[in-house]
């Protein structure tokens, strides 16, 4: 039987479950491809705006609205 291990948030640029917090709020970085990333209100695909929390610990990462990723590259 195959345990499934949770290595972190997936980057949305190499798709590796490397995705980490930074010491700013609402940022990340993929310590695997080393992207950085922000945490926007307003989804990049669909336009749609969500209430954010800047937290990495609650941080949502997909629009509720289109699935999306609510990251854009910095």
């Amino acid at each position: 039987m195959t345990e499934k291990v949770d290595l972190g948030m997936e980057c949305p640029n190499c798709h590796e479950p490397w995705l980490r917090p930074t010491t700013l709020p609402g940022r990340y970085r993929c310590v695997f491809c080393l992207h950085r990333y922000e945490l926007r209100s307003v989804c990049p695909d669909c336009g749609e705006h969500s209430t954010i929390v800047r937290m990495s610990s609650t941080a949502t990462t997909r629009c509720v609205h289109c699935g999306g990723s609510m990251l854009c590259e910095v």
